[in-house]
C-alpha cells in the first residue's frame, strides 16, 4: 500500500519518523513489517513497544504484529488496563520482544519493574495526537523516563491528523524526524461520501430513528461527545428494536470486548461509542458512521469519519448538526477540505416507498429461484390470500408484520436506488413492523437470506 511503500524504506534506514496518512491506508503494516523484519528473534526481550490509546487498538495491532511476525518466531504481548493480570506476567516472563499497549498498563508494570526497556529499539505511537493530547501527556512523558536515549532508539509517530501543537510535543520523543505525508490537500479518504443533516435538540432522536430505517446500513458506528450520551443512544434504538450495543470507558473490558467481536464478525449491526473508545479501530465492511453530535474539532471528525471508507473501500459519513453548532461545523469542512452536502430528512411517503423498494427487490430475487413452470400457480394460489387479508383492517396488520419480519429476515443483496417518491397509504404508512423493525437483520440476515432457496 502506498503509506508502506514511502514509510518502509526510512523506517529501515534508522531514521526517526512523522507520518502523517490516512484512516484505513495501511499504517499498521507500515510500522509492523520493518519491525518484525529487524527484531532479533534470540533475544528474548522487549525490542520494541507500540502505544496506543484504547485496548481495542492496542488488541488489534497486536494481532496484526503476531500474524506478521509468526514466520520469524516473533512473540507479541498485548499490555492494557480492564483485565487481569495473569497473562500479561507469563508474557513478560517469556520474553515477550515487541509490546503493544496502553500508557496506564504500561506505566503499572514499568513502576513495578516488571517490564523493562533498556534492549528497546523501536517505539511507535499509533494514533500519535491523541497520546500526545492532553489527557494522556503526564503519562506519556512518564514513560520517557523509562525508555533507553534517542540516539538508542528509532521513535515513529503515526496518525491522520496531526495538528502544530501536537508536532511541537514530538521534540520529547524523537530527533531530527522525517515527515512523511500522504494526505496532502485532503486527510479524509476519497471514497466516503459526507452528509449532515440539521436538526434541533429535540428532533435528534425522531431523526436518527429515520435515517436508519431509510438508509438501512449494513453495520454502523454511532459517535457521541459523551459516556452519558452513548449510554442514552444505546438504550433508546434498544427500545425501538434495533440491534445495538455500546463501547466506552466506563464499559468493563469483557462487554467491550463482546460487542467489538460481535461487530466484527457481522453479529451486530450498531456500534455507539465515544471518540476515544473507537479510536483507531478497524471493522471490515462498516459502511455508515453517524455523528449523534457534532465533534469538538476538526480532528475528531477525520478520526471518526476514517471507520469507514477504509483501504479504498466505498462508505458513508452521516452528521446531526443542531442550528447552534452549524458555524464550527462549516469551519470543520474548511480545515479538513472536505465538501459536506447538506440531506434533509426522508419524508414518509419517501421511508415507505424504501422499503417497498427492498420488499420488491428481495422478492424478486427469490423468484428466479423458483422454476418457471411452478411460478404461476404459486402467484395466483397466494394471491388470492392476499388479496382476502387485504378485505379487512386485521389481515392488512397482519400483511405488514409478515412483510417486516420477512425483510427482517432476507434482506435484499443489492442496494436499491434513490426513490423518486410515489403516493402511498395513509395506512400503510402507519403499519406496524414497518417501522425500525423493518431494518433490522445485520449482515448475518443479508447472508442468509442470498442463500436461501
Amino acid at each position: 500500500m502506498p503509506v508502506q511503500s514511502a514509510v518502509i524504506p526510512v523506517m529501515r534506514a534508522q531514521r526517526d519518523l512523522i507520518v502523517q496518512a490516512r484512516t484505513g491506508s495501511g499504517k499498521t503494516g507500515a510500522f509492523g513489517i520493518p519491525i518484525v523484519a529487524e527484531i532479533d528473534p534470540a533475544l528474548r526481550a522487549p525490542q520494541a513497544m507500540v502505544l496506543a490509546p484504547t485496548r481495542e487498538l492496542a488488541n488489534q495491532v497486536a494481532a496484526e504484529i503476531t500474524t506478521l511476525g509468526k514466520p520469524r518466531g516473533i512473540s507479541c504481548l498485548a499490555i492494557y488496563g480492564g483485565v487481569g493480570y495473569g497473562a500479561q506476567l507469563e508474557g513478560l516472563a517469556a520474553g515477550a520482544q515487541v509490546i503493544v499497549g496502553t500508557p496506564g498498563r504500561i506505566l503499572d508494570h514499568l513502576g513495578a519493574g516488571r517490564l523493562r526497556l533498556e534492549r528497546l529499539r523501536f517505539f511507535v505511537l499509533d494514533e500519535a495526537d491523541e497520546l500526545l493530547s492532553l489527557g494522556f501527556w503526564p503519562d506519556m512523558r512518564e514513560i520517557e523516563r523509562h525508555l533507553p536515549p534517542k540516539e538508542r532508539r528509532q521513535t515513529c509517530l503515526f496518525s491522520a491528523t496531526m495538528p502544530e501543537k501536537v508536532r511541537a510535543l514530538t521534540r520529547v520523543f524523537q530527533r531530527d524526524p522525517e515527515f512523511v505525508t500522504l494526505s496532502e490537500g485532503q486527510i479524509a479518504p476519497a471514497e466516503i461520501e459526507h452528509f449532515f443533516y440539521l436538526v434541533s435538540a429535540q428532533e435528534k432522536e425522531h431523526a436518527l430513528v429515520r435515517i436508519l430505517e431509510y438508509e438501512d446500513p449494513e453495520s454502523a458506528i454511532v459517535f457521541c461527545n459523551t459516556k452519558d450520551d452513548v449510554r442514552y443512544v444505546t438504550a433508546f434504538l434498544q427500545r425501538r428494536g434495533f440491534d445495538a450495543d455500546q463501547i466506552s470507558g466506563d464499559l468493563a473490558q469483557a462487554a467491550r470486548e463482546r460487542a467489538m467481536a460481535r461487530i466484527k464478525a457481522g453479529e451486530l449491526r450498531f456500534l455507539v461509542a465515544t471518540d476515544v473508545a473507537a479510536r483507531g479501530i478497524d471493522i471490515s465492511d462498516l459502511s455508515h458512521v453517524i455523528s449523534w453530535a457534532a465533534p469538538e474539532s476538526p480532528e475528531v471528525y477525520v478520526h471518526r469519519t476514517g471507520r469507514t471508507g477504509r483501504a479504498g473501500k466505498a462508505g458513508v459519513a452521516l452528521s446531526l448538526v443542531s442550528a447552534l453548532d452549524i458555524g464550527a461545523f462549516r469551519y470543520l469542512q474548511h480545515v479538513n477540505r472536505i465538501q459536506i452536502v447538506e440531506r434533509r430528512l426522508p419524508t414518509d411517503a419517501e421511508l415507505l416507498q424504501r422499503l417497498r423498494e427492498r420488499l420488491s427487490v428481495k422478492v424478486e430475487q427469490e423468484m428466479r429461484s423458483v422454476p418457471e413452470r411452478d411460478r404461476r400457480w404459486k402467484i395466483d394460489r397466494w394471491t388470492l390470500v392476499v388479496d382476502e387479508m387485504a378485505s379487512s383492517e386485521e389481515g392488512r396488520r397482519e400483511l405488514a408484520a409478515i412483510c417486516a419480519a420477512y425483510l427482517r429476515e432476507h434482506r435484499p443483496q443489492t442496494t436499491v436506488t434513490e426513490p423518486e417518491g410515489a403516493p402511498v397509504d395513509a395506512y400503510a404508512a402507519r403499519a406496524p413492523g414497518t417501522g425500525a423493525e423493518a431494518g433490522r437483520g445485520g449482515r448475518r440476515g443479508r447472508r442468509r437470506g442470498g442463500r436461501r432457496r
